[in-house]
């Protein structure tokens, strides 16, 4: 019979032992799914961060690029530009 009691002893001292270890494991999943939460948000306000700055980056580009056409000279219709000569050839107007 002692045998028994003890085994008994035992049994519930392991049944304590694992309502701590699921008491701690909730615990556990709990702060773990915080911290994804927390990561998941982080994790989209970077990548709209970095849109952003390529957003930005592929506007100044397209911006370099037009004022860059823009400072070209263009080719007027009639032919005449200011480096071209007149009739006489000689620039003169």
């Amino acid at each position: 019979m002692g045998r028994a009691i003890e085994m008994e002893k035992d049994i519930d001292t392991l049944k304590i032992k694992i309502e701590r270890l699921e008491n701690t494991i909730r615990g556990m999943c709990a702060k773990l799914d915080e911290l994804d939460e927390v990561v998941f948000e982080y994790e989209e306000e970077s990548e709209k961060a970095v849109e952003e700055k390529k957003e930005k980056k592929d506007g100044k580009k397209a911006n370099n690029k037009a004022s860059s056409n823009s400072g070209k000279s263009s080719n007027r219709k009639d032919g005449n530009s200011k480096g071209q000569n007149n009739a006489n050839g000689d620039g003169s107007k």
